[in-house]
């Protein structure tokens, strides 16, 4: 499933070979799509809003959520329970597919990122000015790590598991920790270029971003990979054969491989 800007949501049932469109509120602008583990989806509306979609990727029902300002990242744990950061440190969680919400203020008035549980109990936030939260108890609490740096913002994180996490900020700067967040270690990114997406590809990082560009990592170093048809890519989802669909700018949707095979499969 992808979502993108005037209400649109992508759905496919064979791994990216064909597509359904289904357009919701055309007002809407969706910044981020969960997948729960009850087969359901919910995406997130910049305008506070959150939208429950089924199985199929179809009866979509808008639930409004009030706080974060600014929300920015969604995610769905491994109890259902959804996740949402955004403005004014702000962490809301919801265990009724939002129809209802609680939030939780942490630190300063901060942009918070990202949101990203590793297992039912253990998960991570990252914002702005270096922020990093962690959580050991499902998210019932939230312990403010050492902060990677005071100018530090953001674009995308990724965590493999509770140790090993990676994120990426401005002017192409990406950052690695072995140790659950408690120390930070700046790695190579050859191209220099700012890296807008993370994912996981059985067990090891990859990124996308501007002019298309696809990475992964090599020893400690982060080397360029291959180069897409689009102004920039957003978002990665491996298959985990080999296969990675990425969506980017002008709508474009493609599935690829790293070996320069290439199958283009919507350009919404």
């Amino acid at each position: 499933m992808i979502v993108g800007a005037t209400g649109v949501v992508l759905t496919s049932a064979d791994r990216g070979n064909s597509w359904s469109r289904h357009q919701l509120d055309p007002l809407s602008s969706f910044v981020g799509v969960a997948a729960c583990a009850d087969g359901s989806f919910a995406a997130l509306d910049f305008f506070h809003r959150v939208w429950i979609g089924d199985a199929a990727g179809g009866n979509w029902q808008a639930r409004t959520i009030e706080e974060p300002a600014n929300p920015l990242a969604i995610t769905c744990d491994g109890k259902d329970r959804l996740w949402v950061v955004g403005g004014g440190s702000t962490i809301a969680s919801s265990s009724d597919h939002g129809a209802s919400w609680s939030t939780t203020v942490v630190g300063d008035d901060a942009m918070l990122a990202s949101v990203q549980f590793v297992n039912e109990r253990e998960g991570f936030i990252t914002g702005e000015f270096g922020a990093v939260y962690r959580t050991a108890d499902g998210g019932a609490t939230w312990e403010a790590l050492p902060k990677i740096g005071e100018d530090f913002y953001p674009y995308a994180a990724v965590f493999a598991d509770r140790d090993r996490g990676w994120v990426s900020g401005l002017a192409g700067v990406v950052m690695q920790t072995s140790d659950g967040g408690k120390s930070w270690s700046k790695r190579v990114n050859e191209a220099g270029a700012p890296i807008y997406g993370l994912a996981i590809d059985r067990g090891a990082p990859l990124g996308v971003g501007i002019n298309g560009l696809v990475f992964r990592v090599s020893g400690d170093q982060w080397k360029l990979a291959d180069t897409r048809k689009a102004t920039y890519l957003r978002g990665a989802l491996p298959f985990g054969d080999g296969r990675i669909l990425v969506a980017g700018g002008a709508g474009g949707v493609e599935v690829m491989t790293l070996d320069g095979d290439r199958k283009v499969t919507a350009n919404n």
